[in-house]
């Protein structure tokens, strides 16, 4: 009996290897890990299962609906997350934040340094970070609702990190706070609360988030979010004046829990860029027409209902710039830097500040 040796048999160059899954599509040549873990966990009706959904909604609609969202596409598994990330990378990726910003915290408990801050600036970080951290916790209620309601696995996966980005920020906040409050005695931990809910200056920042938590659209929500509230109003609060202005004044830690927010927002944006691309693409990867013009309109219209808010958060917040000095220098510096980055990052994905408030 002849027997032909492995070794003598010539294996195609496309020929996938045992381990890999020839029924998900890969973005590239092969497939990933990322599509691997990822990939058709989500059912969907028109992609690979049959029958009907077992499970309806109250009102019988499916348990994955088109309709909640009023763009279109003829298939949202198309979806890849530049970022590459499932949960093991993303752990990791937040453990390494956690370490630095702990490291910090630990460092400067040990050498004292938190003592060092100077009053005016603890003043304000006592009622207007911890109102801060109220935005970022509505911010994730906000994607827990576009976990449930995205139309894939892979935009499913995307935006629940952005959404546990937000909690994170939330949480660093808040530990922080009491860690100033042990360390300081003029501190007054707490105050977070009535400033979010009752100073005029976080008012229009309130109403923001308040309106996300009305959406019935998942794509408005990561869209808006990505591309209007986080470039302008979060970008203005925590980067231009936490941020910038802490370490003016004596703090050491707030710039370390802001560095690692802003990598998670630097992150969302890419992803939401992708998006924004494949929706506004002529077609998909099969070459099925995308309605482009129309998801472009939606968008657009969005961005034009959206942005007048978002300059009304940044004017009111400018008033606490106002009340140290180095903010007072700082602040018309910062609304011109948010304000262009925003309308760069709107042009990128082929969208335009709206024209009334256009400069």
């Amino acid at each position: 009996m002849t027997t032909t040796s492995k070794s003598s048999v010539k294996v195609p160059e496309s020929f996938y290897s045992p381990r890999d899954f020839t029924y998900i599509k890969p973005m590239r040549r092969r497939l990933t890990e990322y599509e691997a873990v990822i990939c058709n966990a989500q059912p969907d009706m028109n992609q690979f299962d049959t029958g009907g959904w077992f499970l309806l909604r109250p009102d019988l609609r499916a348990s994955f609906d088109s309709a909640s969202t009023a763009l279109r596409h003829p298939n949202w598994f198309d979806y890849r997350d530049p970022s590459g990330l499932w949960q093991r990378p993303y752990i990791k990726l937040q453990a390494q934040h956690e370490r630095s910003i702990s490291q910090a915290s630990e460092a400067a408990v040990l050498n004292g340094s938190l003592k060092d801050i100077q009053p005016p600036w603890v003043e304000l970080l006592a009622p207007y970070y911890e109102a801060f951290a109220s935005l970022e916790w509505g911010m994730f209620r906000a994607h827990a609702f576009v976990a449930r309601e995205a139309l894939s696995d892979t935009l499913t996966m995307a935006f629940t990190f952005s959404g546990m980005d937000r909690l994170r920020h939330q949480q660093d906040i808040a530990l922080y706070s009491l860690e100033l409050h042990d360390q300081i005695g003029s501190y007054q931990e707490g105050l977070g609360m009535d400033a979010w809910l009752g100073d005029e200056v976080w008012q229009p920042t309130r109403r923001l988030v308040e309106r996300l938590l009305t959406l019935t659209d998942w794509v408005e929500i990561v869209a808006m979010t990505n591309l209007v509230i986080d470039p302008m109003v979060t970008a203005f609060i925590g980067s231009e004046f936490f941020r910038a202005l802490a370490p003016l004044h004596g703090d050491v830690v707030t710039p370390v829990i802001e560095m690692t927010a802003e990598a998670d927002r630097i992150r969302n944006l890419n992803a939401t860029r992708e998006l924004a691309r494949m929706v506004t693409a002529e077609a998909d990867r099969a070459g099925e027409s995308v309605p482009a013009q129309h998801n472009r309109e939606t968008l657009q219209a969005w961005t034009d209902s959206w942005y007048p808010m978002a300059v009304e958060a940044v004017d009111a917040f400018e008033g606490v710039f106002h009340r140290l000095p180095a903010g007072t220098q700082r602040a018309g510096q910062a609304k011109a830097s948010v304000a262009a980055n925003t309308r760069d990052i709107l042009e990128q994905v082929g969208l335009q500040v709206p024209v009334e408030v256009r400069a």
